[in-house]
């Protein structure tokens, strides 16, 4: 027994060490960040997801069509208690262009060209998406000129649980649905649109 105990002594505490090791990593996480590998945080969003697609400084009538695709999205570093994220793309003047409701706490991104409707394969089970207009991306305005640039805020929200809403809530159901439900900081990215923009 005297010879075993040194042994059993080192064994406890590699595994107290351990232990206290594994706590930390299920505790500590860095700041939630928000990406996308089409463009960079402070640069102008591609034509190619604006409404006018590869026609700078033409704003589309509102019921055109247009051949705008939302960006591909990438974010990590959920806080603790996350079960749920809610993605928004609004301007200066506060009008939703885009938002995604409801995405699983598994789910880490959002792909390119995600079509209208709730019904695609692309959007994460059980979540729909959402602008002003529709149910779906419709893209910022494009303009070339400084002076009718437009400042777009994209803002990632960590929540404890998923949102009673129906899909077509405005971008103040949503904000109201949220309060008390944050998790932690929200992740923002912001682009201008559009001059610079290829």
């Amino acid at each position: 027994m005297q010879r075993n105990l040194p042994r059993s002594l080192v064994l406890m505490i590699g595994l107290g060490a351990s232990g206290l090791a594994m706590a930390q990593d299920n505790t500590t996480t860095g700041q939630m960040t928000l990406s996308s590998p089409a463009f960079k945080d402070m640069e102008p969003l591609p034509l190619k997801y604006t409404q006018t697609g590869t026609r700078p400084s033409i704003v589309v009538s509102p019921g055109m069509n247009n051949a705008a695709v939302n960006p591909p999205i990438e974010w990590s570093n959920a806080p603790p208690g996350t079960n749920a994220f809610v993605l928004m793309l609004y301007d200066h003047v506060d009008t939703l262009m885009w938002a995604v409701v409801n995405i699983p706490v598994d789910v880490r991104s959002l792909p390119e060209a995600i079509p209208n409707g709730n019904q695609s394969s692309k959007l994460p089970a059980g979540a729909f998406h959402r602008s002003f207009r529709s149910n779906g991306w419709i893209g910022p305005a494009a303009r070339q000129n400084p002076e009718g640039r437009w400042t777009y805020y994209w803002k990632l929200y960590p929540l404890d649980k998923k949102l009673n809403l129906p899909e077509d809530a405005s971008r103040e159901d949503i904000l109201i649905a949220m309060e008390g439900h944050l998790t932690g900081n929200k992740a923002v990215m912001i682009t201008p649109c559009c001059d610079g923009s290829k």
